[in-house]
């Protein structure tokens, strides 16, 4: 067991050294103005700033969301307000017209054509910028007879400088839309607007095939009489 000794020695003359350098360390340390428990009081202080700078900016973060959750609401609420006035004023357009058709039905006198302009609506077409307009066309005066004539169309634009665009280049055909009844009839065309024209007004004129009766004409905004 003596040989146990010296090691045994040598080892607690090592622990002393390394106590005496980690104390000569602390030391120069505090010499130079560091302390321990300084460093960890400070140490301390900034985890409690981090924690509570993280609880702040969750707290922004969460008022941001719902704000922003907010505001999408808002712009909801706007435009659904909008597309629904949007949608009344179009159903008062047509009402108008309706209205003023009928209007034209009870008012004494007969026009010279002996016609009159029924409903007048406007349908998409299967392609961009295609059309279809519906029309109807009645009696005014007593049905001794039958009536025949044809009917064309002229579209206005937005741009009060600009033309309109005529029977032909709306149909892409020379002879005008005809029609021969007794009674009613329901007419039916194709129109085509040009890429970048804003129609503002569909204008009928129904003509009669004798050249000594003056056409009827009839002007429609473009929006009143549109449909889906």
């Amino acid at each position: 067991m003596q040989w146990a000794r010296p090691r045994a020695i040598r080892t607690a003359l090592a622990l002393g050294a390394l106590l005496v350098l980690y104390l000569a360390f602390e030391t120069g340390r505090y010499d130079a103005g560091y302390s321990i428990l300084s460093a960890m009081h400070q140490r301390a202080a900034l985890q409690a700033r981090i924690a509570k700078l993280n609880a702040s900016n969750r707290t922004l973060q969460a008022q941001v969301v719902r704000l922003e959750t907010l505001d999408a609401g808002h712009r909801h609420e706007v435009q659904v307000v909008t597309q629904t006035i949007s949608d009344l004023q179009a159903r008062i357009a047509r009402q108008s017209v309706k209205l003023a058709f009928y209007r034209n039905i009870l008012a004494k006198g007969t026009p010279p054509i002996g016609l009159r302009i029924g409903e007048v609506r406007l349908s998409s077409g299967k392609m961009p910028l295609h059309f279809v307009v519906h029309l109807s066309l009645l009696r005014a005066d007593r049905p001794d007879g039958t009536v025949s004539g044809t009917v064309d169309f002229s579209v206005a634009g937005e741009d009060p400088n600009g033309a309109a665009l005529s029977n032909q280049s709306l149909t892409g055909r020379r002879a005008d839309l005809a029609y021969h009844f007794r009674y009613y009839q329901q007419l039916q065309d194709g129109l085509v607007l040009p890429p970048g024209f804003r129609p503002a007004q569909l204008t009928v004129t129904v003509r009669s095939s004798r050249k000594d009766i003056a056409p009827l004409t009839q002007t429609y905004p473009w929006s009143a009489i549109s449909t889906p």
